[in-house]
């Protein structure tokens, strides 16, 4: 076995372990591990095509026409191995425009090489040799690459400065083994040696920084979450409503006080946990909620629940603010009408979902604003990155102005 046939063979295998660690990785969404494996399926392509090149060069038991096509694959795919790896990071519209156009163009003139021999030409002999139009292909190659790097240290840039060395380091690894291919000695063939490492590090630069970076988005959330729970009206609202208490109904009184205290806590408590909790768990904690607020309201507001199942996990404090919304926004946005609240739990084939449903006034043109500007806002969106980044979840709304808004909370059983 040759030295570079040993060299394709461990490209290969370890782009194979890479596939199986995307595929592996809870922390990845489904998307992510497609762009993933997609990568290393090209670079795997575009690695064999090159070997197999090599291979049969100059060997006269192969059809002319078979080796200029097996150059044709490699001079295609070599480019799209690079920018494949575009789509791993948050590439700007303006890049992958420009890539694709670069793509686009170099695999035209490639297919068109195939019949005028501009880039490829095989002699008699079966030896491959570069056409005239061969430079304009290594411009190609080296615009893309040089566009990959300069779009490398943007991402860093933007995504975690203090991690941005380690995605300049790995950059230079790949080019290097690129450079020690192409300029220093051809039967070396370290390009796609050093690509696949490249790969194999920027595998583990995405999932370690990544968490990372979760991380910090999750401490900024749960800070945005403690400023939307702090709602002065409300807390002076049920303290004056409990004030009311104490001098007409004193039992009561006491009873309203533990239920407040119960609530306070369970906010606090839901803001210290970092993952999912049990769905009973935050039912419970929404039902202090809706239980200080019809203390407030009486008979003006009435709630209704009808849970089917409890037994999934949701990210904490999800169903207390769309809840709130539903009474704030939904039951007592008509004041003159009895305000109806209603919480729905069930389970299908391969989701739980969760339905607040209200009958007040709906998105109309005053509901809106609210929507647009106020703490509300910033505490529904929250509940939507949360539930996005932590479970896959999705926060929906169906309204009909004049009859009410059903919001539903989609956990995916996967």
């Amino acid at each position: 076995m040759s030295y570079y046939t040993a060299v394709t063979i461990m490209i290969w295998v370890s782009l194979v372990v890479l596939m199986l660690l995307a595929i592996e990785n809870d922390r990845l969404p489904r998307q992510k591990k497609f762009i993933f494996c997609f990568a290393y399926m090209i670079v795997g392509l575009a690695a064999l095509a090159e070997w197999l090149g090599v291979t049969m060069n100059g060997n006269t038991a192969y059809s002319p026409w078979v080796i200029k096509c097996i150059k044709c694959a490699d001079y295609v795919l070599t480019p799209l191995a690079g920018a494949v790896m575009l789509d791993q990071f948050d590439s700007r519209e303006s890049v992958r425009a420009l890539t694709v156009s670069v793509i686009v163009g170099n695999t035209v003139l490639q297919i068109v090489s195939l019949f005028t021999n501009w880039v490829v030409f095989v002699d008699s002999g079966n030896f491959y040799h570069h056409g005239k139009l061969y430079p304009v292909y290594v411009v190609l190659y080296i615009f893309m690459f040089t566009l990959i790097g300069m779009e490398y240290l943007a991402y860093g840039y933007r995504f975690r400065k203090q991690n941005s060395a380690s995605l300049a380091a790995i950059l230079c690894l790949m080019v290097l083994g690129t450079v020690f291919q192409e300029a220093v000695s051809s039967s070396l063939r370290t390009a796609y040696l050093g690509l696949t490492l490249g790969l194999a590090m920027l595998f583990i630069h995405n999932t370690e920084y990544s968490q990372l970076d979760a991380d910090d988005r999750l401490k900024e959330q749960r800070f945005r979450i403690l400023m939307s729970q702090i709602k002065p009206h409300f807390l002076y609202n049920t303290l004056g409503a409990i004030q009311e208490l104490c001098m007409s109904d004193p039992h009561e009184a006491m009873l309203a006080i533990s239920t407040f205290s119960r609530y306070l806590r369970g906010n606090m408590d839901s803001l210290s946990e970092s993952g999912l909790i049990p769905f009973e768990k935050e039912l419970e904690h929404t039902k202090l909620y809706l239980q200080l607020e019809k203390m407030r309201f009486e008979d003006a507001l009435q709630i209704e629940y009808d849970i089917r199942c409890t037994e999934f996990d949701v990210p904490s404090l999800t169903l207390q603010p769309i809840a709130e919304n539903a009474v704030r926004h939904g039951a007592r946005g008509k004041p003159q009408a009895v305000g109806k609240v209603k919480i729905s739990a069930e389970e299908t084939e391969d989701k739980y979902v969760i339905t607040i449903e209200d009958n007040g006034p709906g998105f109309n043109a005053k509901r809106q604003a609210q929507k647009e500007d106020g703490r509300s806002h910033v505490g529904i969106e929250n509940v939507r990155e949360r539930l996005h980044s932590m479970c896959e979840g999705k926060l929906l709304y169906d309204s009909v102005p004049g009859h009410g808004t059903k919001a539903y909370i989609i956990i995916p059983k996967e």
